[in-house]
């Protein structure tokens, strides 16, 4: 069993919250030993660009599962005139999906982590 994370590459400005994701296959002795329990297996923000990213196995701790990646997208809030109201937290309660992706092979999941990380400016309100 290796208990090493996954290597991944992330680009600056991401603020990586939560991190479980093991380099480790999802076989059933894997899921067994925890590596596919929990809500989220990673789970990064970044602020400038208002991007959220989770990672998720669902159904947790089950061997038939597959990883399930989210990105979201929190708009700007505006004031009455159409600017961004740069004066308001980071808030994703009221995001917008901006990309989904399921597989079960590790592999494909660190390659579309990582491009999704590197965010797509059709993601992102530019005005």
């Amino acid at each position: 069993m290796n208990d090493s994370l996954q290597p991944l590459r992330i680009p600056g400005g991401w603020h990586v919250s939560w991190n479980t994701l093991f380099e480790a296959d999802p076989t059933p002795e894997n899921v067994a030993h925890g590596y596919f329990g929990g809500s989220s297996l990673f789970a990064a923000t970044h602020e400038s660009l208002r991007l959220q990213l989770d990672l998720v196995w669902q159904p947790e701790d089950d061997p038939q599962g597959e990883y399930r990646l989210i990105v979201e997208y929190a708009p700007w809030l505006r004031t009455p005139n159409g600017r961004r109201r740069k004066d308001v937290p980071l808030d994703f309660r009221n995001a917008r999906l901006v990309h989904e992706f399921s597989t079960r092979n590790r592999i494909e999941l660190v390659r579309e982590l990582e491009k999704s990380l590197r965010g797509r400016s059709e993601w992102i309100e530019h005005s």
